[in-house]
């Protein structure tokens, strides 16, 4: 359709506007258009913004700039993702007052794979069979790098997150190499920036990224001269490419994977404020053990030292004073010695091996047991020569003390026989008796007693005992 102007001399902007957006929105009332998904995002009104490309056969890429409004049934139907292909339904309209031109779409559906996507993938498969991705290949970064090696862009926001975030965590130096980050010839400055790096001797870390973007904008990070590069670095690499959900080939290829470059920052140093209080609890620590080596050792010491003075403090007080006296001599004999050293320190040890007191100690234990063993061997003999001496004296005192004794044994057993009819006891043999009162005492007349009291009666063999029923002043029975 063909749209004639007004013939007028000179158009205003607002006119020619006008007139293209006219000439788009009746041209394109509703069409369909099958793209590649790239730099899609949300914005906080709900409208969804995206462009549709695909490869130009002449090279370079075209694009379709797309809006989904969030009142657009298209909305909420597919959740689409960059390199995602598809086809959108829409008309073709003007932006406002400029000469730009978009899709608004109402309806997508999914039409496959996009181009990028399958390139990406295709490439992912054969670097991971070649092993660039394996997990063992991946190595630990520094705890504490000499210097940072950072490849980015000095006019990107990316590098001043890194930095920033470094420094502030640790004063350490950072050596910067510039490159472009997108677009043709990225991914070759990227990797001449590693090879730079690698080359300087205390660069312990790299760090390659740059701020966020669509896929297309972040493409440069999955070439395979880049991917390979990383691979091949001899320094620990850090991948640090656009926001938390982007991800990018040299993300596997490198050791570590930063979320965004800010967090890099944080991953190549250690936050100083970390390692004092970490070196204030190690020295906490090592007081503490060493504290308790030294209260074990003491206690050890201790108790060696009680069981010492138990078991030989009196044994070693002779040794010790006879190393002291010998110390003195030594001591005066110095001068002499000091003549000949070699003769002085053989003579030294000599005498003080000899005073020794642990070798004292030997000689006292081996005479001890000589000592031992010699009474043991004379014991029996000195036993059988004291008891042979006590068993003849023992029989002479038996037959002196018979002499001595017969004498006054006949002597006594006369004198027995003598006394023998004096005896109190005799009469009592012969059929009297005595008669005692309660205490004791003899009664010899019947007024001694009076009727009722208890009496004892001692007979030649045994007694009685009795009451007194009556008293009599006569003999007669």
């Amino acid at each position: 359709m063909e749209v004639q102007p007004r013939t007028v001399d000179v158009f205003s902007v607002a006119q020619v506007s006008r007139l293209v957006k006219t000439l788009l929105e009746t041209s394109f009332a509703r069409i369909r258009v099958e793209g590649e998904v790239t730099g899609f995002k949300r914005a906080a009104s709900g409208h969804s913004y995206f462009a549709l490309t695909e490869r130009d056969p002449e090279g370079g890429t075209l694009k379709l700039e797309c809006v989904i409004y969030r009142f657009a049934r298209a909305a909420a139907a597919v959740d689409l993702r960059d390199g995602q292909r598809v086809v959108a339904t829409g008309r073709v309209t003007s932006y406002g007052g400029t000469s730009r031109y978009q899709l608004n779409v109402d309806a997508v559906e999914e039409a496959g794979i996009g181009d990028l996507l399958r390139r990406l993938e295709e490439l992912r498969r054969r670097l991971a069979d070649e092993g660039l991705f394996d997990a063992d290949r991946k190595r630990a970064l520094p705890f504490l790098p000499r210097c940072v090696g950072v490849v980015t862009s000095l006019r990107g926001a990316a590098v001043r997150d890194i930095v920033r975030t470094i420094l502030a965590r640790f004063p350490v130096r950072i050596l910067v190499v510039d490159s472009v980050v997108q677009g043709e010839g990225a991914a070759e400055g990227v990797a001449r920036g590693i090879d730079l790096l690698g080359l300087v001797s205390d660069v312990d870390v790299i760090v390659i990224g740059r701020g966020g973007g669509s896929l297309e904008d972040l493409w440069a990070f999955n070439e395979e001269v880049l991917v390979r590069a990383v691979a091949a670095c001899s320094v620990p690499i850090v991948s640090a490419v656009g926001h938390e959900v982007d991800h990018v080939l040299t993300d596997d290829a490198a050791d570590v994977r930063a979320p965004t470059p800010t967090a890099a920052g944080a991953l190549v140093v250690p936050s100083l404020e970390d390692i004092d209080a970490s070196l204030d609890v190690l020295h906490d620590r090592l007081a503490s053990a060493l504290t308790r080596r030294v209260e074990v050792a003491g206690q050890r010491l201790d108790d060696l030292e009680t069981r010492l003075k138990a078991a030989g403090g009196r044994a070693l007080d002779l040794p010790g004073r006879r190393v002291d006296d010998a110390s003195q001599r030594l001591a005066r004999a110095g001068d002499r010695l000091l003549k000949d050293p070699r003769q002085g320190i053989d003579v030294l040890g000599a005498r003080l091996g000899a005073a020794h007191p642990a070798r004292r100690l030997g000689e006292e234990r081996r005479r001890a047991i000589g000592l031992a063993e010699r009474l043991r061997a004379l014991g029996p003999r000195l036993l059988d020569r004291h008891r042979v001496t006590v068993d003849t004296e023992a029989g002479r005192l038996r037959t002196a003390g018979r002499r001595l004794l017969d004498p006054h044994v006949a002597s006594l057993e006369a004198c027995r026989l003598r006394l023998l009819p004096l005896s109190p006891f005799g009469p009592l043999e012969r059929g009297y008796a005595l008669v005692r009162r309660p205490d004791g005492r003899l009664v010899h007349r019947a007024d001694q007693v009076a009727p009722g009291d208890s009496i004892g009666i001692l007979l030649g063999a045994g007694a009685l005992d009795a009451t007194v029923n009556a008293t009599r002043s006569d003999r007669d029975s």
